[in-house]
């Protein structure tokens, strides 16, 4: 009997729990926050889902990856998009880029976000507080988003990332390569490719670095070039000191025979713009330019 009893507790402080956790969103989401505000007028998912810190591992002096499970079977997003993020105790919104792509959470329900520390609440909770067993509510949203067709060719890609801006293009080089293999399977003729330029200060800041090279070497249509714009390292054929110029951008292009297509550029504003003339300058219309701003 008193084993039961016990159950019984442990049952109804879970349940307890999960309504506080529940009122808490709800109220962050009533009284809002800046990361609420600022993305008010943004597409968003209804389902917001409780997700569980499954695993906490460092990428980065600064940033720290967290792998979640998501508990709401309804809960999805597409390859480019955002996450709001409703942590218990932490008054403040949080909103972080998806780095995982869409079909690891159809597979196993997990969502991977990579969080650079700073001040800010909820990053700050990231990098000092969280611990595996954490619950927190999450939401998609964002219209930075890479949803190609998959049953037309992919259309080819140019990837610009600076810093921790690098979270969304992961998200979206890796689901181009999961519809090109899809694509491959069932015989559909296409010769995409993908450049990926993708700057940070030092070559230890280039997180998902390893990852990215053997992407590139398993994969022919996969051209991958890193910058380190302040720490000066030796060059090889991968990674090259300084940021990203135009001419850098012209040569890869020009070497791939990449001459269309889409254009997606993530990072801090001043290198969203001057990406964005890059692109420009080298062909790409307005309309097949994407960027995602941080605010």
């Amino acid at each position: 009997m008193n084993f039961i009893k016990l159950q019984t507790l442990s049952l109804s402080r879970k349940i307890i729990c999960r309504k506080t956790l529940h009122i808490n969103v709800l109220c962050m989401l009533n009284h809002g926050s800046s990361q609420v505000h600022t993305t008010a007028s943004i597409n968003k998912q209804e389902i917001i889902s409780e997700a569980l810190v499954k695993e906490i591992s460092k990428l980065s002096a600064t940033v720290k990856l967290l792998k979640l499970e998501i508990k709401d079977d309804k809960f999805s997003f597409k390859a480019g998009q955002w996450v709001d993020m409703f942590i218990p105790g932490v008054p403040v919104v949080g909103g972080f880029s998806i780095c995982s792509p869409p079909h690891l959470l159809q597979a196993s329900r997990m969502l991977h976000l990579a969080i650079k520390y700073s001040n800010h609440p909820p990053a700050h909770w990231a990098h000092t507080q969280c611990k595996v067993g954490d619950s927190l509510h999450l939401r998609a949203g964002g219209k930075f988003v890479y949803d190609p067709d998959p049953v037309t060719p992919c259309s080819d890609l140019v990837l610009i990332a600076g810093g921790v801006g690098i979270n969304p293009l992961f998200c979206i080089l890796h689901h181009f390569l999961h519809v090109h293999n899809l694509q491959r399977d069932s015989n559909l003729k296409g010769t995409s490719k993908v450049v990926l330029l993708y700057s940070a200060q030092s070559p230890d800041e280039l997180i998902f670095l390893n990852e990215l090279l053997l992407l590139s070497e398993n994969y022919d249509n996969v051209t991958i070039k890193f910058f380190s714009t302040k720490e000066r390292v030796k060059e090889d054929h991968f990674i090259t000191n300084g940021r990203i110029h135009y001419q850098v951008l012209e040569s890869i292009l020009k070497d791939t025979g990449l001459t269309k297509g889409q254009v997606y550029i993530c990072g801090p504003l001043s290198f969203i713009e001057t990406m964005q003339v890059y692109s420009k300058d080298a062909g790409f219309s307005k309309d097949c330019i994407f960027i995602e701003r941080w605010w």
